[in-house]
């Protein structure tokens, strides 16, 4: 598989129209998802350095929920990590090894995630950029005794200023993961209303998209629909549906 190249965002205050040169690695992570089960409780990981000079990586596995359609990272002693510090050659690679300690759920997936950061070297004195940061966060998952599988249900309402709030609730017991979506209005007066964002929603959790009469849009139209047409591409195939927007 391809290694992922992840840029940290940079974290600075500057003035308006300026500011001063960053300095940063890069490293990549393959696979990017870990999958683990009460039969497969151990996977390996493979990270590379792509640049000409060492990086130093901190390693850890935390506890990945969420509520109210929000993210939550907590520690755990589920999962172990080995190596959690390490040094990569110039270059070079490292196996990095996540092992599971607790038994699979009866009935509904685990997820959790692994945090690989750069530790930036110390900058030299003569130095006057900013040092960057970087961070890749990996979906690990662990599959129930039972099977178990996504199910999307998808509604459609809006707030108070006439924006739609798309909204999917994951009534299944694993994950789901949400690539694109079209909404289409079917009366074919109103903006098609469209995301790209890739999204999980977790077992018995929902995610939700405000979408508005913006950059997302196909066309600049100001009308309103009451029922659209969505198509949604998820991990798991195409789904299409009727939506009425709930008053």
């Amino acid at each position: 598989m391809r290694f992922q190249h992840v840029m940290a965002s940079v974290l600075a205050s500057a003035a308006a129209f300026w500011l001063p040169p960053a300095s940063a690695g890069s490293f990549g992570i393959s696979p990017v998802r870990v999958e683990l089960s009460g039969q497969a409780m151990t996977a390996t990981l493979t990270v590379r350095n792509d640049e000409d000079a060492p990086a130093l990586i901190q390693a850890e596995s935390v506890l990945w929920t969420q509520s109210g359609g929000e993210e939550k990272l907590d520690p755990t002693t589920d999962l172990i990590v080995s190596p959690t510090v390490f040094t990569l050659p110039p270059k070079g690679s490292q196996l990095v090894r996540v092992a599971l300690r607790r038994e699979a759920d009866a009935t509904r997936e685990l997820s959790y995630r692994l945090i690989l950061q750069e530790v930036p070297p110390e900058a030299s004195p003569d130095f006057k950029g900013l040092r960057v940061a970087l961070k890749i966060s990996v979906p690990v998952f662990v599959a129930p005794v039972a099977e178990a599988k996504a199910n999307l249900a998808w509604s459609a309402d809006r707030n108070a200023s006439g924006a739609l709030i798309l909204r999917a609730d994951n009534k299944g017991a694993a994950h789901a993961r949400v690539l694109s979506f079209v909404l289409t209005p079917e009366n074919g007066n109103g903006p098609v209303l469209q995301d790209s964002v890739a999204a999980y929603v977790l077992p018995g959790q929902y995610r939700t998209w405000t979408l508005e009469n913006n950059n997302k849009t196909r066309d600049d139209s100001t009308a309103v629909a009451d029922r659209y047409r969505l198509k949604a591409n998820t991990e798991r195939g195409e789904v299409v549906t009727e939506l009425a927007v709930a008053r």
